[in-house]
């Protein structure tokens, strides 16, 4: 019976075919019977009870078997259930896997916060009937199946329906009347009943939720799928919305009625929920139920320091301290002492101060607007320490405070300090800034120097180390090094120090030449730098990347500029692939830039016997002329008979990086395809003729070209990519001449339906008929001159 579960899904999708307008109530459905056990796991309480199983569409007998199954009663050989409903339906191999139905709608952002969170696919709703966990504050109605289990000094165990009149029938007892209580109710009666007949001081006593009851109710109003749903009844009218994906842009969340009988019974507010959750607010629904979402009544936008600014639906009397808690409260930055509430009066927007002991007495109307205004940015009390020594920032002014009690407070005083002069820049009263500057090391020596002046609010005080006046030189090394950069210089530094320095010389630097550049000459007994730009000394790298001594030796100075070059000779890793008629093809690295297709070829052991050289085709990858192409693959014309034979000729072509040469084999046959009109369009092969031209194939071999055609447009295309159109001489044509491997195509002649008729002009006729015969006749006077 492990199949049964995936037999009843499929049953439920053949019928979502037949009604269109419930495709959506058909899908919860499925979700609803769908389970998640491994089909080895499939119990028989998962079988839902005989209504189901009859409102699903299944013949009686079918009904009858899944019964069997369900209450133990079934054969060695397994049910005829699955047999006669798994072999009929899923004559394929189809895996249905309806847990991963998403909804690929795509909805407009929320007007109204709360409206979203029915669209985001990432609520819990219960998709299924079985195993659901039923709060104590779920209803019990009919066609629940309830699951009671008595363990300790008593056992007992059974799984009861719930009859359409309310009752449940355990053996050993009578009627018990379960509808409508809630769960906590039943189970406290259940507990009460069976002490009469079992001992239940000495026993514990567990009631569960085995099958849930499906119920049908509709969702109207401002909703983006209103209609009717079948769901288990385990969900609320909170999952319930779920279904229908919730408001749509105009709905309310906050008064949403639940109609039973034309009656309002209850109302739902999803604020609620989000903000102030608890089982208790749960609202359950019972078969025919409606649910009405209204337009939304009261709009209200809040704005400005809350941490989460939107536009909400407030409910009648609610206050401005309601709404804010909504946007999740205050930031740091906000201003709490007074709210801003704009108000649309009349035929002008009022604005209100709203002050912190007022927010939860002021209620808010539609339209109304909350703004959270932000505090000032601005620092007060403060004085400012910046520098290079110390501790840099920003600390608590105090009054009376004098310069050199702030430099202590921030470190700012050891032996890198620079004494002469430390610099307060000063705020006046008139917003203008007053530069002064005072000597520490007076200071120093005595506190009550008149340097040691009193602090004010907003001071900023610079103070210097010596070693911002220190000048850190550098040499730069580039080109072909491992690691470019710039080092830095000290007196007595050689150039082979900067190589180092540098990682060392790279293999492409072999046999090439280092060039220093100076842009400052450097007196070192003067501290002086003179301006100078010139190269003063070339390096030559000999083999091994071996420097002479002298040149290792090279004094540099500061600011100089090693370029390391590479040599012009040398060439990276770089390879060509031959592929096809050679006998070692491969991947081959060129010897040299200069290297040339013959040279490969020989590399490769040279040619096969079946080598065919007129089909030798050459691709290269080259940048395209519009840079937002990239790198694209061209056809090289290659003359590889020509190349060998005369290796200093145009034909032996230079390689590159990543060419591709491929020598197919001999192909002795011809092959005539296209717009065939006598071969349905399919293409034939020829032996090859000398001498005979695209036209006497297609003709003998083709069956001749057809009305649509186009004679003068066949083209040969021959087997190392050249391509060759036919040429039209007017009154005839001449087609080129195929070759060993060549494709001939024939098109079609292209419709002109849109042209208009012109009438018939004699002159233009007899004029076109001149021009065609004169190049005729010029064209035999040519060939009987070339005779001669």
């Amino acid at each position: 019976m492990k199949k049964i579960i995936y037999l009843l899904v499929v049953i439920m999708i053949i019928g979502t075919n037949l009604i269109q307008a419930q495709d959506l109530n058909t899908i919860m459905e499925l979700k609803m019977l769908h389970t998640d056990k491994d089909l080895d796991e499939v119990n028989p309480e998962d079988i839902p009870n005989e209504a189901i199983l009859r409102k699903m569409g299944l013949t009686e007998q079918q009904i009858q078997d899944a019964l069997d199954f369900k209450y133990g009663i079934s054969d060695n050989t397994g049910t005829s259930f699955e047999k006669s409903i798994f072999n009929d339906t899923l004559n394929s191999n189809e895996q249905l896997e309806l847990s991963s139905y998403t909804d690929t709608v795509t909805y407009p952002p929320a007007r109204i916060y709360g409206q979203d969170i029915f669209r985001n696919n990432e609520l819990s709703f219960y998709q299924k009937s079985l195993d659901a966990k039923a709060p104590e504050n779920y209803k019990v109605g009919s066609g629940d199946e309830i699951s009671i289990s008595v363990w300790g000094y008593s056992q007992f165990s059974e799984t009861l329906l719930v009859d359409d009149r309310g009752y449940i029938t355990p053996s050993s007892y009578g009627r018990i009347y379960v509808k409508g209580l809630t769960f906590k109710k039943m189970r406290s009666l259940l507990k009460s009943k069976f002490s009469t007949f079992l001992d239940m001081k000495n026993s514990e006593i567990d009631v569960t939720l085995s099958y849930s009851r499906v119920i049908t109710i509709n969702i109207v109003g401002e909703v983006y799928n209103p209609g009717s749903y079948s769901i288990p009844a385990i969900n609320t009218a909170f999952n319930a919305l779920i279904a229908a994906h919730g408001p749509n842009q105009l709905g309310t969340v906050r008064n949403i009625y639940i109609k039973r009988d034309g009656k309002t019974v209850d109302s739902l507010d999803i604020y609620q929920f989000l903000f102030n959750p608890t089982r208790s607010q749960d609202i359950y629904l019972q078969d025919g139920d409606y649910l009405f979402v209204p337009p939304a009544q009261h709009i209200i936008n809040v704005t400005g320091e809350v941490n989460r600014p939107y536009t909400y639906e407030a409910k009648s009397g609610e206050s401005v301290a309601n709404l804010i808690k909504y946007a999740g409260g205050y930031t740091t930055n906000a201003f709490a002492d007074v709210v801003t509430l704009k108000r649309i009066e009349y035929s002008s927007i009022r604005v209100n101060d709203v002050h912190k002991d007022d927010v939860k007495l002021t209620t808010v109307k539609h339209g109304d607007e909350i703004i959270v205004n932000a505090i000032s940015n601005t620092l007060s009390n403060v004085v400012s320490v910046k520098g290079s020594i110390g501790v840099a920032g920003d600390y608590e002014f105090t009054r009376g405070e004098h310069l050199l009690d702030l430099l202590n407070r921030a470190k700012c005083i050891d032996d890198k300090t620079f004494l002469e002069k430390v610099y307060i820049v000063r705020l006046n009263e008139d917003r203008t800034r007053t530069h002064l500057a005072v000597n520490l090391a007076a200071i120093l020596d005595d506190k009550n120097h008149e340097d040691n002046i009193l602090l004010q609010e907003y001071d900023i005080v610079r103070v210097l180390s010596v070693e911002d006046f220190d000048d850190n030189f550098s040499v730069s090394v580039l080109g072909a090094v491992r690691s470019e950069g710039d080092f830095d210089f000290g007196d007595g530094m050689v150039l082979q120090d900067a190589l180092l320095q540098a990682g060392g010389l790279t293999r492409i630097a072999e046999q090439s030449r280092i060039e220093i550049f100076r842009v400052f000459d450097y007196d070192i007994s003067s501290d002086k730098l003179v301006p100078k730009r010139a190269k003063v000394e070339t390096v030559k790298i000999k083999d091994g990347l071996i420097l002479s001594k002298e040149a290792s030796e090279f004094l540099l100075q500061p600011l100089d500029q090693i370029f390391v070059r590479e040599n012009p000779n040398f060439i990276s890793n770089e390879r060509v692939f031959i592929a096809g008629e050679v006998k070692f093809p491969g991947v081959y690295s060129l010897l040299s830039k200069a290297e040339k297709i013959s040279s490969l070829i020989s590399r490769a052991g040279g040619l096969t016997d079946e080598a065919f050289l007129s089909g030798v085709q050459m691709n290269r990858k080259m940048e395209a002329l519009n840079d937002s192409l990239g790198i694209q693959e061209n056809i090289i014309y290659l003359n590889l008979e020509k190349a060998l034979k005369k290796p200093m000729s145009r034909f032996n072509i230079e390689l590159q990086n990543q060419d591709f040469i491929e020598i197919p084999q001999k192909n002795n046959l011809v092959r005539i395809t296209g717009d065939l009109t006598f071969l349905n369009k399919e293409s034939i092969s020829a032996p090859t003729y000398k001498r005979k031209r695209a036209h006497y194939y297609v003709n003998t071999f083709a069956g001749g070209y057809g009305v649509n055609n186009h004679r003068s447009n066949t083209t040969v295309i021959y087997a190392n990519g050249i391509t060759k159109k036919t040429i039209d001489f007017g009154l005839f044509t001449i087609s080129p001449r195929p070759q060993l491997g060549s494709t001939i195509m024939v098109y079609n002649k292209e419709l002109k339906n849109d042209q208009k008729k012109t009438p018939f002009d004699l002159n233009k006729f007899l004029e076109r008929t001149m021009t065609k015969a004169s190049a005729i006749l010029t064209l035999l006077f040519l060939v009987q001159r070339f005779q001669q």
